[in-house]
C-alpha cells in the first residue's frame, strides 16, 4: 500500500534485510544534505560526493544506530562531520555562487523569473557570510531543526544559535527576509537524485538488482 512510511519503520526494515528500501531514505534526505554541503561552500560536484559518502556511512552505521536521536538528526550529524573534515582538508570557506539553471522552453511568467532572480540573490548574500552564520541559517530556517537540535548538531549553546541566526538575518538584505521558499534555496533538482541513489548502491549493494542501475 502507498502512503508515507516513517524513518523509524524504514530503518527497522532495512536492518531486517530489506536493503532496497534504503533508497527511500536516500531520496528523502538528498535535498537536506545538499543544502548543508552548499552552505559549507562546496560546489555541486563536491556536494554530491559528500552526500554519497554520508549515505554510505549511514548505511554501514545502521547496526549501531540506537534511535536516541531521530534518523534525520543522526544523518545530519554524520554529514556535518564529513563537511567539516572536507573543509579542513581544502580550506573551503566561500564559494562563487553557481547560477541557477536556465528555464527550459519559452516562458512569459515574469513572476517566476523574478522569483528565481530573488533566490539567486539570496543565495549569493548568504554565501558571502561566514560559515558560522550560514550553518545556523540552513538548519533553522531552511530545514526546520529546533533551536535545541541545531545547538546539539553544531556543538554550540541555544543562546548562540539565536544570536547567530539574528546576526545572519541582520547581515543579509533586509528586503529579502521572509520572501524565499526553503525548497528553492540551494535547490537540489530531482533529476540528480537517481545518480546519487546509483552511486550509493554501487558501494553498498553492487549488482544488477540495485536501484538506478540504468543511470550513467
Amino acid at each position: 500500500p502507498g502512503g508515507y512510511v516513517s524513518d523509524e519503520v524504514l530503518v527497522q526494515r532495512v536492518r531486517s534485510g530489506e536493503l532496497l528500501l534504503f533508497e527511500l531514505l536516500i531520496r528523502r534526505y538528498n535535498p537536506l544534505l545538499y543544502k548543508i554541503a552548499r552552505s559549507y561552500g562546496f560546489g555541486h560536484e563536491d556536494a554530491e560526493d559528500l552526500m554519497q559518502e554520508t549515505h554510505v556511512a549511514a548505511y554501514t552505521g545502521l547496526p549501531g544506530y540506537r534511535g536516541a536521536a531521530s534518523y534525520k538528526t543522526w544523518l545530519t550529524r554524520i554529514h556535518l562531520n564529513k563537511c567539516y573534515r572536507r573543509q579542513q582538508e581544502r580550506h573551503v570557506e566561500h564559494l562563487e555562487p553557481v547560477a541557477l539553471e536556465a528555464v527550459s522552453g519559452q516562458s512569459d511568467a515574469n513572476r517566476d523569473i523574478a522569483r528565481r532572480e530573488l533566490t539567486r540573490f539570496l543565495e549569493e548574500s548568504l554565501q558571502a557570510l561566514p560559515l558560522i552564520y550560514r550553518s545556523v541559517f540552513v538548519l533553522r530556517e531552511l530545514e526546520g531543526f529546533s533551536v535545541a537540535e541545531t545547538a546539539d548538531l553544531l556543538g554550540i549553546t541555544a543562546v548562540n544559535v539565536k544570536v547567530r541566526l539574528n546576526r545572519c538575518k541582520t547581515l543579509m538584505q533586509k528586503g529579502l527576509e521572509g520572501r524565499y521558499s526553503s525548497a528553492e534555496l540551494y535547490e537540489f533538482h530531482l533529476k540528480y537524485c537517481d545518480r546519487i541513489v546509483y552511486y550509493v548502491f554501487a558501494k553498498i549493494h553492487p549488482g544488477p538488482g540495485a536501484p538506478g542501475a540504468a543511470v550513467h
